[in-house]
């Protein structure tokens, strides 16, 4: 039974993919038409805002991590000095 629910609402989700792609209403496909209506519903200003602020945020980030310096170092000159005398030691 389980497997037959299955098929049932996959056919249909399919069905209604393809109608939505390739179905007719008033001389264009049901997607067009909510694509018209999306396009009037939502203003380009608010969008370009949108992308405007992202791409601002981008460039934010982008300049601090290019400004930013490595990681300062801690290591005395006698640490490094023993450090380099181990590794002498080892070869």
């Amino acid at each position: 039974m389980g497997v037959l629910k299955f098929l049932v609402w996959t056919t249909c989700a399919v069905g209604l993919g393809v109608f939505l792609a390739r179905g007719n209403v008033d001389g264009r496909s049901p997607l067009e038409h909510m694509e018209r209506t999306w396009k009037r519903t939502v203003s380009p200003s608010t969008m370009d805002r949108v992308k405007g602020a992202l791409e601002d945020a981008k460039g934010a980030v982008s300049q601090k991590s290019a400004n930013a310096s490595g990681p300062r170092e801690r290591i005395t000159a006698e640490d490094r000095a023993a450090i380099d005398n181990i590794i002498a030691k080892k070869k």
